[in-house]
């Protein structure tokens, strides 16, 4: 199963090394955005959920057992002291990401009238979940409901027409 594990913020990448050897599967999903920098564009990887790590393991307790002893790790997921393991819609998207090697790459689309129709990427079928499109940058803002809250992030979109 999936959990979810909190570490600091730009210590991800950290993380999941000192994960590999205690998960089935351990990774941070990052996303490719594209920014203009003196006038050139400049394409780079960011976390797409920053401070969280997405660990696969059968056996929640022992890998809770090993964090505590793990520099940088805040805690795992969850609710009314029972680890939080993803399900369902959580489970299938974090399940697709890794699958497709924990990017979610940039995205086309076009717009017609007031709607976007995403053509290409990891958005298609997502257009719901966009709430906001800044075409000069290149980014599309989306909502997420991701461990039982509502996540905001930012992705790549480029609107080709």
């Amino acid at each position: 199963m999936w959990y979810v594990i909190w570490t600091s913020t730009g210590s991800e990448r950290k993380a999941r090394e000192a994960l590999e050897n205690k998960t089935n599967r351990c990774f941070y999903p990052t996303r490719v955005v594209n920014h203009k920098y003196k006038g050139e564009w400049i394409t780079e990887e960011k976390p797409l959920f920053p401070g969280y790590i997405f660990a696969d393991t059968d056996d929640i307790q022992r890998l809770a057992k090993d964090l505590w002893t793990t520099e940088g790790f805040t805690k795992i997921l969850d609710t009314d002291k029972k680890y939080y393991s993803l399900y369902g819609k959580d489970e299938e998207f974090i399940e697709n990401l890794y699958q497709e090697g924990g990017l979610f790459d940039i995205s086309k689309g076009i717009i017609e009238g007031d709607k976007v129709k995403v053509t290409a990427g990891p958005l298609v079928g997502m257009e719901g979940s966009i709430t906001k499109i800044n075409r000069h940058k290149r980014v599309a803002f989306i909502e997420l409901n991701m461990f039982g809250q509502t996540i905001k992030t930012s992705v790549g979109l480029e609107i080709v027409e």
